[in-house]
């Protein structure tokens, strides 16, 4: 699924660890490390100071290639940078032109303010990508060690929270997700947020039961492990809830569902969970 990753860093110490996660996603073959050098700080994005801040970030990917490459020998790493005054741009265009499936981020990078949970690339990337996205949280990095690395990289995989709302993009981030080697146990999750009276609310929370059952019977079938939670209030609240509740690795979300909006290529919901989740978030992008 994942074979061919693009890695946007800024050289902190935090992109360095979020790097670490990458070699250890499974089926990645090729990761193409990519620096944007803001054309704020290089005038024009040329002259002596441009050729500087570029052959700076050359050697710094070279250093970030060779660490990548001692982690994992079986990758293919490549480098680029770019000149750029929109940083979030320059990655979903290098992104887009070098047909990768995922882009991996950082939530925030060396400028980041305390209490603020995603930067403003991150975001915007976030935003405006059409390439699957995965979002790394910036305290489970820090505080990453022993068992909690062993289980956020290499095993970022072994218990998804798959959030279920039974449009077409959920139904393909599903399949998806089905469909990746190395994926553990998944959890089908749905929200009931509608019903005027408990009455109604029940009813609802019936018949989702009856449809997520249809799904979970249909991974099973593939061998895969699975389990269904129903729950009922805001949905945005209760996935990043139960994901940390079931300490899940990560949450596999479509991009959008019922009720996004096309001009943020996001779903409010979506979008709410990747700002606020603690949790690492992949973005599943339904081609339109």
């Amino acid at each position: 699924m994942f074979e061919k990753i693009l890695f946007p860093t800024d050289f902190s110490e935090y992109a360095k660890r979020t790097l670490g996660c990458v070699a250890g996603i499974p089926g990645v073959r090729e990761v193409i490390l990519f620096h944007v050098i803001e054309e704020a700080r290089s005038p024009r994005g040329g002259g002596e100071i441009g050729d500087i801040f570029y052959r700076a970030g050359e050697n710094f990917l070279m250093e970030e290639k060779c660490y990548l490459e001692n982690l994992s020998q079986d990758l293919r790493v490549t480098r680029a940078v770019k000149t750029s005054s929109d940083p979030a741009g320059a990655i979903i265009e290098t992104a887009e032109e070098r047909g990768v499936s995922l882009i991996v981020i950082g939530a925030c990078g060396k400028g980041r303010v305390e209490g603020i949970l995603l930067g403003s690339v991150s975001t915007a990337v976030l935003r405006r990508s059409r390439t699957n996205v995965l979002i790394m949280r910036h305290k489970i990095i820090e505080e990453m060690g022993g068992k909690t690395y062993e289980k956020f990289c290499p095993m970022i995989l072994s218990r998804i929270l798959c959030p279920v709302d039974f449009s077409r993009y959920s139904d393909r981030a599903i399949a998806l997700a089905s469909a990746t080697g190395g994926v553990g146990e998944v959890i089908l999750l749905h929200v009931v947020s509608h019903g005027d009276t408990k009455a109604e609310i029940e009813e609802v929370v019936q018949k989702v039961k009856g449809q997520i059952e249809t799904i979970r019977s249909s991974l099973a079938a593939q061998g895969i492990e699975v389990r269904t939670i129903v729950k009922t209030g805001n949905p945005a609240v209760e996935i990043t809830r139960i994901a940390d509740e079931e300490d899940a690795s990560v949450i596999w979300m479509s991009s959008h569902g019922k009720g996004w909006f096309r001009e943020l290529l996001l779903g409010s919901t979506t979008y709410t969970v990747a700002m606020n989740s603690k949790r690492p978030v992949i973005i599943i992008r339904t081609p339109e």
